[in-house]
């Protein structure tokens, strides 16, 4: 990485639906600037951004990386990221570290549903962006149906500043309208001749060019004067002009290309350095004190405190862990020590490593608006802020949406087990977005993550670099028994076995408890009935049957239990005679004398959609034994709010995505427990005492 003055700098998140070629653009990008001798194709694996073996394998985008080139005097960074919002970990951390955004559109379909959600975030970080369409080679490939799309779906303010040249077969340039110019480019992507606009498209070109110079002065009083005074608007005027309008979210400048033939590349390269923003062009990051909530926009300084953000880590099985860091100000150096401040701890650091693609370039010194790694150093983990000095200035750490969908993982091998649970937290260390955890109920290991994609990248991993087969299921549901009337009875213990026998009589007293109130105990013993040293005895032996339930295995809970009487012996009395008496008695009493019944959790589930899928959405949620608590509309989509039974939600997130075209989301959280249906009921446990006969 060559350190050139900030203004030379560009970090560019390359955005978009999966299959729009946001990989191919890349390769012929870096295949342009020489950073590669050859183009690397999806289809052959041997791309120089996809070098994952997952990614060979899907043949996609799974993890951001950054690719780095230089470009007539330009340093620009690339931030690839994942086309599934599976991964927006990785997408979000992107826009964060980027001071500018590349939206690819695939010619063919124009806005798809990623797009849409991809677009939303670049709102929510304020992102400059620039649209290119993508495979204008393609058959069905239209430009214009792309505008509209831009348009219609998104509300986006489109200013193109190239129109393609011919379809198909025959796209071989663009009209560069800021020139007004035809552009022809050679086989790696660079400027081959520059020739008049043809007669017969002069008209529409013109049309075009008046538009793209009508949105280029509005956000400049004396040019916008100027323009009305039928002035001349320079071409740099116009430049600078759309770059102003594309740095205030007014204009999204717009370009053709055809990665795979390398048509269009050069051209931009040169956009890109023109209307996306340097480092300093954004002026302000947001930052809070320790320990306070309100958000102060802190001015990028090359000379300034020295403020950098870690927006992505993740352990790699060779190097070790691995963080990347946006400097937002200052200047860092290594073999130094440098600052923690969200953790508060000093660390030493030793090179920083400028980064392309997998490969590692150590370096001694970073300034503002470079992206750079640091490897081996477990104090840093993703939304830490980092600086040369102490400080309670933090950088604003990303936010994430709470991972929606559940999924149990069994090693298929036995033995594997405890071995799958030690490397489990190497894999999902430093993704945000996903979480483990061993529930001692179930007996599971379940994983959280924001789709079944990224939770299939895991076991995936766990195979390729662990040599660890796992199979993933549907977790088990966490259930609960309880019983719903009153009944007491007794029961005696009694074992002569020669020489000290055993000898305990309890007498309980069941009833419910009010749904929450979990256990009480009772002690109304009196007359030495049984001693009090055995009491606590009995209450053992009560939370022990309580934990292995009374009907299906599940604990038992909302019951009060009253020990009221019960029979001793001076010799054969111990507290084990009195914990069996007790958990014995527990169990007789209440089943079925007690009427017990199973509990399932019900989530309180905030479902997100466009009001379009409303029918279907609520009509899904009703066949999921859903009850529907209300509805608002918020910025034109709609929020439904409901209570579902967690049985019948661990399929939510595949079936809303195709419900919804990929364009619902929901949230979840436990709210209380509620009676299974008796239908339900039977078959649950009939399968738990399948499943005590399978491991006997």
């Amino acid at each position: 990485m060559k350190q050139v003055e900030v203004g030379k700098k560009r970090n560019i998140a390359v955005v978009g639906h999966h299959g729009s070629g946001k990989t191919s653009l890349l390769e012929a990008i870096l295949y342009y600037a020489g950073i590669v001798d050859r183009l690397g194709r999806i289809d052959d694996r041997n791309t120089y951004a996809d070098y994952l073996d997952e990614e060979k394998e899907k043949k996609h985008t799974l993890v951001s990386k950054i690719l780095h080139c230089s470009y007539n005097g330009y340093e620009m960074n690339f931030i690839d990221t994942p086309g599934y919002s599976d991964f927006i970990g990785d997408i979000k951390g992107a826009l964060h570290a980027a001071d500018g955004a590349l939206v690819v559109i695939n010619a063919q379909n124009g806005v798809e549903v990623e797009t849409e959600k991809i677009w939303d975030y670049l709102e929510e970080f304020k992102i400059p962006r620039v649209v290119v369409v993508n495979k204008m080679d393609k058959e069905r490939a239209d430009f214009d149906a792309c505008l509209s799309s831009l348009e219609s779906v998104l509300g986006a303010k489109v200013c193109p500043v190239r129109l393609p040249l011919g379809k198909e077969d025959s796209f071989k340039g663009v009209i560069d309208l800021v020139m007004d110019k035809v552009i022809s480019f050679d086989a790696k992507g660079g400027v081959d001749k520059q020739t008049p606009i043809p007669e017969d498209l002069q008209d529409e070109v013109a049309e075009y060019r008046q538009k793209m110079i009508e949105s280029s002065v509005e956000t400049n009083e004396e040019l916008m004067e100027r323009y009305f005074n039928d002035e001349k608007i320079s071409d740099d005027e116009i430049r600078q002009g759309l770059k102003d309008g594309a740095l205030s979210g007014a204009v999204v400048p717009v370009f053709a290309t055809d990665a795979f033939n390398g048509v269009g590349i050069q051209s931009l390269l040169d956009g890109l350095i023109n209307y996306i923003p340097n480092p300093l062009d954004r002026k302000t990051y947001q930052t809070l004190r320790r320990g306070k909530e309100d958000v102060v926009e802190m001015e990028m300084k090359e000379d300034g405190d020295s403020v950098g953000f870690v927006y992505k880590s993740f352990i790699d099985p060779f190097a070790g862990k691995v963080s990347f860091v946006r400097l937002f100000s200052g200047v860092f150096n290594g073999e130094m020590e440098w600052v923690n401040r969200s953790k508060e701890k000093r660390v030493r650091v030793g090179h920083i490593l400028a980064v392309n693609g997998k490969k590692f370039t150590a370096i001694n010194r970073a300034e503002t608006g470079d992206i750079v790694a640091l490897a081996k150093l477990d104090e840093f983990e993703t939304n830490d802020t980092v600086s040369m000095s102490q400080g309670d200035i933090l950088v604003v750490p990303t936010k994430y949406p709470q991972p929606p969908i559940k999924m149990a993982l069994h090693a298929a091998d036995k033995n594997d087990e405890d071995k799958v649970g030690n490397v489990l937290h190497k894999i999902v260390s430093g993704d945000p977005t996903v979480s483990f955890e061993r529930d001692n109920e179930t007996k599971e290991t379940v994983i959280t993550a924001q789709g079944s994609m990224q939770v299939e990248l895991i076991a995936q991993r766990l195979h390729n670099q662990y040599k660890l087969n796992v199979e993933l299921t549907t977790p088990k549901v966490a259930y609960r028994e309880t019983i719903t009337a009153q009944n007491e009875g007794s029961y005696r213990h009694k074992k002569q076995t020669g020489g000290r026998g055993q000898f305990g009589e309890v007498h309980l007293r069941l009833r419910p408890l009010e749904r929450g109130k979990q256990y009480e105990f009772v002690n109304s013993i009196f007359g030495g009935a049984i001693p009090t040293k055995f009491v606590p005895a009995v209450e053992k032996g009560i939370v022990d049957a309580m934990s292995r339930g009374i009907i299906a295995g599940y604990p038992v809970v909302d019951v009060c239990v009253e020990v009221y009487d019960g029979k001793f012996h001076d010799v054969d009395s111990s507290e084990m005679a009195f914990k069996i008496a007790s958990s014995m008695c527990f169990r007789q009493v209440a089943n079925p004398g007690c009427k017990p019944i199973l509990l399932e959790p019900i989530m309180n589930v905030l479902v997100t959609i466009p009001e379009s899928y409303m029918g279907d959405v609520m009509g899904d949620l009703n066949s999921r034994r859903g009850r529907v608590m209300g509805m608002d509309a918020v910025k034109g989509r709609q929020i439904i709010r409901a209570q579902v039974p967690l049985a019948e939600m661990y399929t939510y997130s595949i079936d809303l995505r195709s419900i919804t075209q990929g364009r619902g989301g929901f949230e979840m959280e436990f709210s209380h427990y509620d009676p299974v249906p008796k239908e339900i009921e039977l078959k649950i446990v009939a399968e738990s005492k399948m499943e005590e006969i399978e491991e006997e």
